[in-house]
């Protein structure tokens, strides 16, 4: 009995030393956590490891459901490895400020662009105040834009590369249908006092899950569309892009025995356009290679009275042009600095011209069918909250001297002031330009804005200096903002615009200054309105007298019966009327007396909708409701009513 006391003595005293030790144990590791900060803890920082007692070898699960339960728990941690991570942009491009201009309707991001209607650049310029678009037909029609009647204070900026007005049938004019809106990603019209620069950057993926999207759409004229474009970026910050579009109109009846359209041919054709980026970002560095290609055709436009007004010629041609850049840090924040060289290349069929003449009625020589030029641009610059500063040069070798275009831009905010300003010496116009904007924002439902911008052209352009203003204020009623100014020019030279067959010239136009009122905001609820009207005291060519453009829309996700999102309608109306706009076809006749000539006042009326079901969009547009003829061209007829209809859809897979 003594020994079996002896032992029982010792099992309590063990027992005892490890219940002191358990307690200990546990007291030291809840006072390290009370000595810890709850939000410093780290979920799961300490595992303890239990004992699972055996389980009864007839309740064993087969080797086969283990097999498979470790199989799938190995392809959930897959995944998750594997899961979408947003990757470092390649390199882009310095935007304007977004506090300089008083309108906020100007920048579209990716989605804004899809959804605003415009089925190209011109239909978002007609939103830009001063701005008067001209359009020969339907898609593939001539597109070209002027401010204050002079197409080259228009100015086209596409990853920072300006795009020079090289087809030889221009005269430095862009067409606008070569400037594609599908492939942005994000689009700033900047409003200037003496010029509008538009700013562009192409899309550029930064997701590791593949993108792709598809846009089919077809109407009336024979309408008929195809877009598709595919994206990538993998871990080790590789990327890839390729996109394509196929897009024909054909306006009349095809005979399928001879071909022949009957009716009056109205600018149809087709436009193809493929394009592709190759690239690598990692940390602050990035290089990437883009680009594009294209052709395009269009049938010859007949005037509706060939004794008065010209017939447009038909067109047929093909441009290629690509870049590569090297890039560090972002534009968005801190220093960064960019290198970028580019190329350019236009081809046109012969028979795409049109005799040209002078002044005095003599046909010029017919240009080269083929345009290249290249064209170097390096930028570097700062940018913090408060401010920001850059310096660019852009080299363009041509006719063996190399030009040089330096710019300096800077912004700066402080409190209710903003400030900015553009130095140009040089341009690709040969033209100094010195561009000076304040911003003064006291409260939230007051602001006033004013511009300063003269222009200094070289002695060889025939061209005179001149100078620019521009004074805005919009105050706040409720939801609407209501806005007035003036703009005032001095007494200008520029060019004709010769991409709608006028002549090689440079006309003159008088001091002028215009009136500007609108109105923009929501009216209930999801209900928004935009108004403008623009009034000149004086006529010029290429530019009405007066203008007014409203437009009506919905746009909304209704999220209290779709709280994630997985719906959206976008449904707008809108309308524009210009008075006839003047062009200045030369002299004519032996007493030289002066070849004007006047478009009809033109009044459209544009009604637009989407539906968004998750990532696919179903629209429809329906172009001059009214059905009535108008012109934007002397002479030539746009289509009546056209309808459209189609859908967008994306995927992430």
């Amino acid at each position: 009995m003594s020994s079996e006391l002896v032992a029982t003595a010792a099992w309590r005293r063990w027992g005892c030393v490890v219940v002191g030790a358990l307690t200990l144990v546990i007291g030291s590791a809840q006072m390290a956590m009370a000595q810890v900060r709850p939000d410093s803890a780290r979920r799961d920082s300490v595992r303890l490891a239990l004992p699972i007692p055996p389980r009864d070898s007839a309740a064993a699960e087969p080797d086969s459901v283990m097999q498979a339960r470790i199989l799938a728990r190995s392809d959930s941690m897959r995944q998750l490895m594997l899961a979408d991570t947003i990757k470092t942009p390649v390199a882009r491009f310095e935007m304007p400020s977004a506090s300089l201009d008083i309108s906020e309707t100007l920048r579209f991001d990716r989605n804004q662009i899809l959804s605003s209607s415009a089925l190209n650049l011109t239909d978002l310029l007609d939103r830009v105040p001063g701005v008067t678009t001209f359009r020969s037909g339907w898609l593939a029609g001539i597109h070209a834009a002027t401010y204050n009647g002079d197409a080259r204070r228009i100015r086209y900026f596409v990853d920072g590369i300006e795009i020079d007005g090289v087809d030889p049938r221009g005269g430095g004019a862009t067409d606008l249908v070569a400037v594609p809106l599908w492939t942005l990603d994000e689009l700033v019209i900047e409003r200037g006092a003496g010029e509008i620069r538009v700013w562009m950057r192409t899309l550029a993926a930064t997701r590791t899950t593949p993108y792709s999207r598809v846009d089919v759409f077809t109407g009336d004229l024979n309408t008929n569309a195809f877009r598709g474009f595919v994206a990538r970026r993998w871990r080790n910050g590789l990327m890839f892009q390729a996109g394509g579009q196929q897009v024909a109109t054909q306006s009349g009846r095809v005979s399928v025995i001879d071909g022949n359209t009957g009716g009056r041919l109205r600018s149809d054709g087709s436009v193809q356009l493929f394009l592709t980026r190759l690239g690598w970002a990692r940390g602050k560095w990035s290089i990437d290679a883009y680009g594009q290609g294209g052709s395009r055709d269009r049938d010859r436009h007949i005037a509706r009275d060939t004794t008065v007004f010209s017939n447009l010629p038909k067109y047929k041609g093909a441009h290629r042009e690509g870049y590569v850049r090297v890039g560090y840090g972002d534009t968005l924040e801190g220093f960064w600095s960019q290198a970028m060289v580019q190329s350019l290349r236009v081809k046109i069929e012969p028979d795409s011209f049109v005799a040209v003449l002078d002044a005095n009625g003599v046909a010029l020589p017919r240009p080269d069918t083929i345009a290249a030029r290249t064209q170097q641009v390096v930028a570097v610059g700062y940018r913090t909250n408060r401010w920001a500063v850059s310096l660019t040069d852009r080299i363009r070798p041509l006719n063996g001297v190399t030009l040089h275009a330096p710019v300096a831009r800077g912004s700066a905010q402080w409190r209710a002031f903003s400030l900015g300003g553009w130095v140009e010496r040089s341009g690709p116009d040969s033209t100094d330009r010195t561009e000076a904007v304040a911003q003064f924002r006291p409260n939230s439902w007051f602001v006033v804005n004013a511009a300063y911008a003269s222009r200094t052209p070289g002695d060889s352009t025939g061209r005179i200096a001149s100078t620019s203003m521009r004074a805005e204020a919009a105050i706040r009623y409720k939801d609407l903002w209501l806005r007035g100014g003036v703009l005032r020019d001095d007494a200008v030279r520029f060019a004709n615009l010769e991409l709608l067959t006028l002549p090689s010239l440079l006309i003159e136009a008088p001091a002028a200054q215009g009136i500007l009122i609108g109105a923009r905001g929501r009216l209930y609820k999801d209900l928004r309105f935009d108004v403008q009207s623009l009034r000149w005291n004086t006529g010029q060519f290429q530019r009405p007298p007066s203008s007014v453009r409203a437009e009506l829309g919905v746009n909304s996700e209704w999220r209290r019966r779709f709280p994630k999102g997985e719906f959206g309608i976008n449904a707008r109306i809108s309308y524009e009327m210009r008075d006839g706009v003047p062009f200045f076809y030369g002299v004519r006749g032996e007493e030289e007396a002066l070849d004007i000539r006047v478009t009809e006042k033109a009044q459209v009326a544009t009604a637009h909708l989407e539906i968004r079901i998750q990532k696919a969009t179903l629209f429809y547009q329906y172009r001059n409701l009214s059905g009535g003829q108008y012109e934007q061209i002397p002479g030539i007829t746009m289509p009546p009513a056209v309808q459209m209809y189609g859908m967008r859809w994306e995927f992430w897979n």
